[in-house]
């Protein structure tokens, strides 16, 4: 059984409904909107980014995430300096585009992590995100690899 980790995001009320029915649809998309994510400019001497807007209701959705999701989604968020409700819900943005749903590509990704010295004294750790294109759906962020 894989390990789970439970969190919580932040979305406009219909996109938390659409969240909460279609999580793993939506997940399947993943990789794609990462890739597409990561062609933006690391930001750096900025604020967070998060995904409020005026008038509009948001809601706090629980949800579980694989460790590799939560690993993967939290790495982009913070090279990006965005929330990962703000990923997730151009996620499902990316998603409600039927023309984006006609055409599946499966892409595979590989989070990790390497400590080299983690103490008062310094830190020093590297992370890797890597991508590969795969041949089917069993191959997504949101199923083991």
């Amino acid at each position: 059984m894989k390990k789970t980790l439970i969190s919580s995001v932040s979305l406009p009320e219909t996109s938390a409904l659409l969240w909460r029915s279609r999580k793993k649809e939506i997940l399947r998309f993943s990789e794609r909107y990462l890739r597409i994510q990561m062609r933006n400019q690391l930001r750096r001497e900025v604020t967070r980014t998060y995904n409020r807007k005026p008038g509009e209701k948001f809601v706090i959705t629980t949800t579980r995430f694989t460790t590799a999701e939560y690993d993967t989604f939290h790495y982009i968020a913070a090279a990006l300096r965005v929330s990962v409700s703000f990923l997730i819900y151009g996620l499902i943005k990316l998603w409600q585009k039927p023309s984006r749903r006609a055409i599946r590509r499966y892409f595979c990704s590989n989070y990790s992590a390497t400590t080299t010295k983690w103490d008062p004294e310094a830190g020093f750790a590297e992370e890797f995100l890597t991508f590969w294109s795969g041949d089917t759906p069993e191959f997504s962020l949101s199923l083991p690899v």
